[in-house]
């Protein structure tokens, strides 16, 4: 029974002073439907959170911002990550402890913005593509960060293992993980603004084949998208 328990994420981030009986009623809730019912310090809202969680399908992209953290200086935008959900609460991410699994949990209570986009329903074999994808992102399991923001495949950044799932199963995302140097580029240039030509999470909403279905309120400002870098 105990180990039955174990395979549960547990709510432990409760305000100081957090009754008890309010504790187990959340993680009861969290466990049965994946929606949190506490308070939380992130901009998120939980008409975002329930939202979100029912309109979520396997393959979804989903962009998120952390707006409290130093990287947020340094990739502008309302977008600081980018991870592929596979279903279960569970999604597929790149970040610097390597490429993992994270809950829907830890998204939702540690990121302001969220964004959620989905391949065209136009797509030709679209279930295959989204199946395909979830598999090539799980092999990618346990490889490192890409911290040189390379075009290979044996490390990845966010965006670049989001790209390279959907890529690699026959969609066209209309989007390089990397952008091309000019050949007056030297290699010791490259090292220093290599991240410069990495793929920005904003792109995957602007300019990538994909489809808008659901984004947070912060998002909008009198029906128009806030994107912009």
């Amino acid at each position: 029974m105990f180990e039955k328990i174990k395979k549960f994420h547990l709510i432990t981030n409760f305000p100081k002073d957090y009754p008890f009986y309010k504790k187990f009623l959340a993680n009861v809730g969290f466990i049965i439907t994946g929606i949190i019912i506490h308070p939380r310090r992130n901009l998120l809202s939980h008409k975002d959170t329930i939202k979100a969680r029912f309109l979520l399908r396997k393959g979804d992209v989903v962009l998120l911002g952390d707006l409290k953290k130093v990287s947020s200086l340094v990739i502008r935008g309302p977008f600081t990550h980018a991870t592929i959900y596979v279903g279960r609460k569970k999604f597929i991410e790149a970040v610097q402890e390597g490429v993992r699994y994270t809950s829907f949990h830890h998204l939702f209570t540690t990121y302001d913005t969220l964004l959620i986009m989905r391949l065209p329903k136009t797509t030709k074999d679209k279930k295959k593509k989204i199946k395909d994808a979830i598999q090539i992102a799980k092999k990618q399991i346990g490889k490192p960060y890409d911290f040189d923001f390379s075009n290979s495949a044996d490390k990845f950044f966010c965006t670049e293992l989001v790209n390279y799932a959907y890529r690699k199963a026959k969609h066209n995302t209309k989007l390089e993980s990397v952008s091309k140097f000019k050949k007056m580029e030297k290699d010791f240039v490259k090292r220093y603004i290599s991240a410069s030509h990495a793929l920005h999470p904003v792109k995957f909403a602007e300019e990538g084949n994909f489809e808008i279905i659901f984004m947070s309120h912060n998002l909008q400002s009198k029906n128009k998208i806030m994107f912009k870098i």
